[in-house]
């Protein structure tokens, strides 16, 4: 069924249940059980979720557990077609990924076997001489996939998350030195302090070397600077506030290993939406509520006020909301079709 066809049978279905039609009510809802092949697209341009979500809370219980039924079904399929399109793009990026890996590591090897460095295998470590230096990698693996990506992770080498204290400019020292990217111009004391937050929202559970993330801290705050037209206005203290709690998030480590190691450049990091620099975690959650959002938005349909003025036969509340429309000829007072918001009672008047 196409969504043209869809939308016209919501219409009727709302058209049905606000004039109290149960037995029309429940040939749409079947013929819906029957003919729809539900996809998100499908169900939000039709908004045929909402409508019949609306009807799970229907007193007529032949009506709300058919609205069940199809609800339940569709929302299945729904996250069932979301898991299938994460395997088919996870496989593809992790044929990908293994293509880069190869080529990395023969490149690896060719510079190795010209000039073998027995501390380029040594873990990345706070002040440590022997660190290698994460500018090399990233020439490697600067096209690898962005962190949204429905791929694994990179090993969090630059992590420590047992740290309970956490690493800041202060802490290491280099608060005082840390400067912004003045190649265009003077030094500016707001873009010199935003440097050091994106520094400190880094470092917090790094065993990075200091050098590294100021490198790392004064890449994002220029290119921050450009994506803002070179202005220190609001908009780019408020796109430097944005990066800061997002790169400290805890929830979060991935995403500054795979800033701190290079894999992700700090360009691309200035110019990522908070959706984008989320955690797996964070955007799994939004998934599902946007599928349950499918069957609960209130913004379809009939406009239906709140009011007190009405009082409930069943539970004897005044807590309503109601709507009004032309069911019968033009000379004749609309139709109120009133609905308690305590026990979900529906009824009507002229």
């Amino acid at each position: 069924m196409d969504a043209t066809t869809l939308t016209g049978l919501v219409k009727d279905l709302n058209a049905a249940n606000a004039g109290g039609k149960t037995e029309e009510v429940v040939r749409i809802l079947n013929k819906l059980k029957a003919d729809v092949e539900p996809s998100e697209d499908l169900l939000r341009s039709s908004k045929a979720g909402v409508a019949v979500g609306k009807l799970r809370s229907s007193s007529t219980s032949s009506i709300s557990s058919l609205a069940k039924e199809i609800v339940k079904s569709w929302r299945d399929a729904v996250e069932e077609n979301k898991k299938k399109r994460k395997r088919d793009d996870g496989d593809s990026t992790n044929s990908n990924a293994k293509k880069e890996d190869g080529a990395a590591k023969r490149v690896k090897a060719e510079g190795s076997s010209s000039a073998p460095s027995p501390a380029a295998a040594s873990p990345i470590a706070s002040g440590s001489a022997s660190t290698p230096d994460v500018k090399a990698e990233n020439v490697t693996t600067k096209k690898s996939p962005s962190p949204q990506s429905p791929r694994q992770r990179h090993p969090l080498s630059t992590i420590d998350s047992t740290r309970t204290t956490p690493r800041t400019a202060k802490s290491d020292g280099v608060d005082k030195s840390l400067r912004a990217d003045n190649s265009d111009g003077a030094h500016d004391p707001v873009r010199d302090k935003c440097v050091v937050m994106i520094y400190d929202a880094l470092a917090g559970d790094s065993t990075a070397q200091s050098k590294i993330l100021t490198e790392r801290a004064v890449g994002i705050e220029k290119h921050a600077h450009k994506a803002t037209n070179y202005s220190t206005g609001n908009d780019y203290r408020g796109k430097m506030r944005s990066l800061f709690l997002n790169l400290k998030d805890k929830g979060n480590p991935a995403l500054r290993n795979e800033i701190v190691l290079g894999y992700i450049s700090t360009e691309k990091v200035a110019n990522m939406s908070k959706d984008e620099m989320a955690s797996e975690s964070v955007r799994a959650l939004k998934e599902k509520l946007a599928t349950e959002n499918l069957f609960k938005a209130k913004a379809v349909g009939e406009t239906q006020a709140e009011t007190d003025a009405f009082k409930c036969g069943r539970c004897q509340q005044r807590k309503c909301t109601y709507y009004q429309m032309q069911t019968r000829s033009a000379d004749e007072p609309m139709t109120t079709f009133v609905t308690c918001t305590n026990c979900g009672n529906r009824w009507k008047f002229s």
